[in-house]
């Protein structure tokens, strides 16, 4: 029996989740602010442990991203992979876009859900490696490591990631590789 046979259905949960999670892409893909938020409750908790983020509730959430949608076009949204329970799940996600200074962005990360009985995000923890991403992007794009520290970090951190900010300007005075 090939393991394609064996799989059990997709549990219900999961189609659920999937689909309230793909309208939050969309919102991100077509750069719709409240499309991209309205999987939220209007008291949902939102952390981003490597900004040091703590939001509670939309208005605080849609604060905190109005800024990033401000500054970026172009984006796109998609989840790579996830993993469900009934009232849960974990997304791995992608978000690349354009940042107003004219560089590209590229964002991996994970988000733990938690969902209330009709489908919406009660509570979300967003994990993004900010320590490294910014190096990373910049040897993508083959710009000068130094000055990739600033996007997007800068406009995501928004006030609430001195952590972070501290963070990148470390990263930033270190020794850079030389070019040949």
């Amino acid at each position: 029996m090939s393991p394609a046979s064996t799989r059990q259905a997709e549990p219900a949960y999961q189609a659920a989740q999937l689909a309230t999670y793909q309208r939050h892409c969309e919102g991100w893909n077509r750069h719709d602010l409240d499309a991209a938020l309205s999987i939220y409750t209007d008291d949902a908790h939102y952390e981003e442990k490597s900004l040091r983020w703590d939001l509670h509730g939309l208005d605080e959430i849609r604060d905190q991203f109005g800024p990033w949608f401000a500054n970026t076009s172009d984006t796109r949204c998609w989840v790579e992979d996830s993993v469900h329970a009934p009232d849960r799940a974990a997304f791995m996600w992608r978000v690349t876009g354009l940042h107003v200074s004219g560089h590209r962005f590229d964002l991996p990360g994970i988000s733990l859900l938690s969902f209330t009985p009709d489908w919406q995000v009660s509570h979300d923890v967003a994990l993004w490696n900010l320590a490294d991403l910014p190096e990373q992007a910049a040897k993508d794009i083959g710009i000068d490591t130094a000055a990739a520290y600033g996007i997007p970090i800068r406009a995501a951190a928004n006030g609430r990631g001195t952590s972070a900010a501290r963070i990148a300007d470390s990263l930033r005075t270190r020794q850079q590789p030389t070019r040949c």
